[in-house]
Parts: structure tokens; C-alpha cells; sequence
């Protein structure tokens, strides 16, 4: 492309840092501006992806600028300010992996409520964003990394919905993948793989090497034909957390970096793609998604309806812990899900309306630190 676009990446967290410092590598048509709530964070993050452009040759083009998603105004501003081509929002109030930190037999306890019951989390700030975002009059594409199976879904109901979001479903495509072509002593430039699937399964496939109670699509096709028929499929999927398994937890999260790049990257520079992705369009969970012209088409597996995908979707959705997501985003949580919530941290909560969200997400977090630290000693 001849002009310049630009990319403002909004979160400097773990997974906001690796994003920008890839974007910003070699020389592209690219300005990237890291933008967080503490000036040093962004600072050091910002001369560090600079210094290593410089190490290698390179002159990367990267800003960074302060703000807090709590306050929309100010937000808004920085956004008017640098007038982004795409807006990618790695704003959470408790990232995934944190409850990883628990010591380990109160870990497995609350990890058996699955990611449902802490939708409040990751709901608030990127709804935060989003009003922000809405108060700036951008156009630029958002792409959002927190929980989007879900959260797109309740926002859209607002109106509030990011464009598209990463991760999840995308995470297990280069496994799977790589399964099929080694099978077949084929490259896996030569294989494609269509998985439509909820986070639920996502989390599923790596650890245990199938989707559990919840159900998911699965199409393969090489030169053109569908030969999922062909394949073993559930043994293929048993390899996964066994000879294609790799690092999972915090240093895992190079895996989510890498498909929130296969994203952003073809967005950021104007071209076609085909991706894996959840919440297209404020759609609930993911699947393949073709990017054409910065829009989203959705792409499924040879002979699969849309009414198909959903309900495989919704399923994974009940698995994570979430009975229904209303058309006015209301979230109903699964009984059995926030009952481990109840029993390990004291919290209840049959059904959430948006505006409940912030309370919800303050309360949350209050009773998850006496429970660390009740846990701990």
C-alpha cells in the first residue's frame, strides 16, 4: 500500500506488549502507538520495540500515549488524537491466566467453574472502550482479545460490539493443521482447516484432546476437496495435548499473540484473508471468518448450516458456564458453573444485566483476593 496505515494497540498488558512489538517489527507502512494507563509501562514497551527495529536495520515508525478505559472522554481523545485504521482492545480486569497463580488445589476448585462466571471481567472494560470508541466517532476496524465469544454477543445488544475479536477457536488451527499434513506427508500450506467452536473447546482440545460434552465443526480440505471423511478425526484431535503439545500458561500466550497477528496483520495492511476467529460481527462463539476488503465473511465447513454453527456454539457457551446470552444482553449463568463460584469465593449470581456488570466486576475481584490470600497460607 502507499499510504501509511496505522495501528493503535489499546492495553499494555503481557499480551498488549507482545502484539505491539510484532506489529512494529521491519519496516511496513505501519504506525503503531501503544497506549496504557501508566506512562513508564508504555514508555519502556515503546523504546524497546524501537531499539530492536534499530538493532536489526530497521526504522519501525511507534508512538505511545496514557490513558485509563475508565474514563471514556480521555480515551476518546487519544483515539481522535491518532485517528487509527484499527483499534485492537487488550483490555482485561483479570486476564485468564491469573487464577493459574492460585496455589494448586484451590486452582483445580476454581477452574472447575470454567471462564463463564467471570464474563464481568472482561465485559466492563471493553464495554468501557466501546463507549469511548463510539464518543471518538472512529471508523476504524476493533478487534477485541477479551473473551469475545461471549462479550460481542451481550455488547451487540447495545450496540457497543467490537468488529471482530481473537483467539479461542484459532489457538488449536495450527495443531490441527500440522496433525492433518504430517498424516498425510503433505505440506501444511497444502491443508485447510475449517473449526467452528466455542472457547470451551479451545481450552478443551489442547488439554485433553477433544471438545467434551461440548460439540464443535470440523472440516479439513487439501487441493480443494472436503476428505474430512477420510480422516480419523478423533485420533487426530487425541494427538494434540500428547505430540503436538506446547507451552501453555503466561509463556503460552506467544500461541493467542500469533492468532491475534493473523488478524490484525491483513487488516493493518489491506489485504484478503482467511481466519479464525470469535465474535465476527457481534456473532456468539467462533469460527472461520474470510476478511475481504476490512469486512467479515463467515466460512464453514463443507455442508454446515449457520443454524448448525450456532447451536455448536451455544453448546460450548453452556460448558463455559453460560446458560443464554439475551437479545437485550442480559447473561444467564449456568447453575453448576456458579456454584463452584459460590462455594470457593462466596459469589452468586443467577443473571446479569449490562448495567450490573461493573458492580459484578468490583465484586468479583474483591472476593478473589480473600480468596488468595484465605487460600495461600
Amino acid at each position: 500500500m502507499n499510504t501509511t496505515r496505522k495501528i493503535m494497540v489499546l492495553g499494555a498488558g503481557d499480551l498488549g506488549r507482545r502484539v505491539f512489538h510484532e506489529l512494529a517489527r521491519g519496516d511496513r507502512r505501519r504506525h503503531v502507538q501503544l497506549v496504557g494507563r501508566d506512562e513508564e509501562t508504555v514508555l519502556r514497551a515503546a523504546n524497546l520495540a524501537r531499539f530492536c527495529g534499530l538493532q536489526r536495520g530497521h526504522t519501525p515508525t511507534i508512538s505511545h500515549a496514557v490513558t485509563d478505559v475508565t474514563d471514556a472522554a480521555r480515551t476518546a481523545e487519544r483515539i481522535t488524537a491518532f485517528g487509527p485504521d484499527v483499534l485492537f482492545l487488550a483490555v482485561s480486569l483479570q486476564s485468564w491466566w491469573v487464577i493459574s497463580t492460585l496455589e494448586e488445589s484451590a486452582f483445580k476448585r476454581v477452574y472447575a467453574a470454567n471462564y463463564g462466571p467471570w464474563l464481568p471481567m472482561h465485559l466492563v472494560p471493553v464495554m468501557q472502550a466501546m463507549e469511548a470508541v463510539r464518543l471518538s466517532g472512529t471508523e476504524a476496524v476493533v478487534v477485541n482479545a477479551a473473551y469475545p465469544d461471549a462479550v460481542h454477543p451481550a455488547l451487540a445488544a447495545v450496540g457497543l460490539s467490537p468488529d471482530i475479536g481473537i483467539g479461542n477457536v484459532a489457538n488449536n488451527v495450527p495443531g490441527i493443521t500440522a496433525a492433518v499434513a504430517d498424516e498425510l506427508g503433505r505440506d501444511p500450506s497444502d491443508v485447510e482447516v475449517r473449526l467452528v467452536a466455542h472457547h470451551y473447546v479451545s481450552h478443551r482440545l489442547s488439554r485433553h484432546g477433544d471438545s467434551g460434552s461440548a460439540a464443535m465443526g470440523l472440516g479439513v480440505r487439501v487441493d480443494g476437496r472436503d476428505i474430512t471423511a477420510e480422516l480419523d478425526v478423533p485420533a487426530l484431535l487425541n494427538r494434540l495435548p500428547a505430540r503436538y503439545r506446547r507451552t501453555g500458561g503466561l509463556p503460552g500466550q506467544a500461541m493467542t499473540a500469533a492468532s491475534a497477528l493473523s488478524v490484525l496483520e491483513p487488516l493493518a495492511d489491506g489485504r484478503d484473508a482467511l481466519v479464525h476467529a470469535p465474535g465476527a460481527d457481534g456473532a456468539l462463539g467462533g469460527g472461520p471468518v474470510a476478511i475481504e476488503s476490512g469486512k467479515f465473511r463467515r466460512l464453514l465447513p463443507d455442508g454446515m448450516t449457520e443454524e448448525q454453527a450456532h447451536a455448536i456454539n451455544v453448546s460450548g457457551q453452556v460448558q463455559d458456564g453460560i446458560s443464554e446470552i439475551r437479545a437485550d444482553g442480559t447473561v444467564v449463568f449456568e447453575p453448576s458453573a456458579m456454584a463452584v463460584m459460590t462455594e470457593e469465593l462466596g459469589y452468586a449470581c443467577a443473571e446479569m444485566k449490562l448495567p450490573e456488570a461493573r458492580d459484578r466486576a468490583v465484586e468479583i475481584a474483591g472476593r478473589f483476593e480473600a480468596y488468595r490470600a484465605r487460600t495461600s497460607g
